[in-house]
């Protein structure tokens, strides 16, 4: 909800997906004097014909916010931010422009900060999909029941809603949050202490067009991602490098996770590299950052 004095002259606006009858009326009120409007989208939110797949719920919240106003969005923004190329392209905008995706500056740790692997104890593995993912989270069942039936040491979470929980709570050494704020969500990645970050996307107009955000998810907890190929990550991870990138085969999965839980020395490489490259990056940034409020303060 707008307050006075938020859209005075000269201000910038960024419509970051969604949009209300309030803030319609707002804008449009305002908009001979606003400097931009830029409307950022990181999902392909402005053609219902690709959400063919996506849950019933999640569907019914994008044409409340989505489809009920694009006609709005249209007419109000000067520009268009989008989170991938992918996105980009399938949009005919003159003013768009890509907005990748980036580390925050509180997951700046380098790989000091790691828990190293003892030879023998708990291994974490982890699948934090959201609403959107539940297609992504029936395949993985099967999956992650043979593992976790192959791996003792192997322990699993997952975030789901209650469908989800009943449908996992039963396997041994597993356990279902249920979703979390965005504030309590980072927190918790801050002390998970994991090892092995899952990302599958299966095929559809709507999930290619998704960004790699959930690299820096899995770096912020410790850990090496398992992703699907072909998929947004391809050209953000180096298959044995900084991540695996795996067909969405089910027993090519079990089959490279299982050999990974069992080479421990292996399976931390790979956690310093992916760490290395998806958050160690923002430590300078962090730094400088610092700096500059010290500085400023002084």
């Amino acid at each position: 909800m707008p307050h006075f004095g938020d859209l005075a002259p000269g201000t910038g606006v960024v419509i970051v997906r969604y949009l209300n009858s309030r803030w319609v009326s707002a804008l449009r009120t305002h908009r001979s004097q606003l400097s931009q409007v830029a409307y950022f989208m990181d999902d392909d939110l402005l053609r219902p014909k690709h959400w063919g797949g996506l849950p019933r719920a999640y569907v019914k919240k994008l044409n409340k916010y989505c489809a009920a106003f694009i006609p709005d969005i249209l007419a109000l923004s000067s520009e268009y931010w989008f989170s991938t190329e992918e996105l980009r392209q399938r949009y005919s905008f003159k003013t768009a422009q890509v907005i990748s995706p980036r580390p925050l500056v509180g997951d700046a740790h380098g790989p000091s900060m790691l828990h190293p692997l003892r030879e023998r104890g708990p291994i974490q593995m982890f699948y934090h999909g959201s609403a959107t993912h539940h297609a992504e989270m029936e395949w993985l069942f099967p999956i992650i029941g043979a593992l976790l039936e192959k791996c003792p040491d192997l322990h699993f979470e997952l975030i789901g809603n209650h469908t989800i929980n009943q449908k996992f709570r039963h396997l041994p050494r597993t356990r279902i949050l249920h979703p979390l704020s965005w504030h309590n969500y980072i927190s918790h990645c801050h002390t998970l202490h994991g090892h092995i970050g899952l990302a599958p996307i299966l095929p559809s107009p709507f999930n290619m067009g998704r960004s790699h955000s959930k690299i820096y998810d899995i770096a912020r907890c410790g850990a090496v991602g398992v992703y699907s190929t072909p998929s947004p990550y391809v050209d953000a991870i180096t298959h044995e490098e900084d991540g695996l990138l795996l067909k969405n085969d089910p027993d090519l999965w079990v089959e490279t996770i299982h050999d990974l839980v069992n080479d421990r020395a292996r399976l931390d490489a790979l956690r310093t590299a992916a760490i290395e490259r998806h958050a160690a990056p923002m430590v300078e940034s962090a730094a400088v950052l610092e700096q500059a409020l010290h500085t400023a303060q002084a």
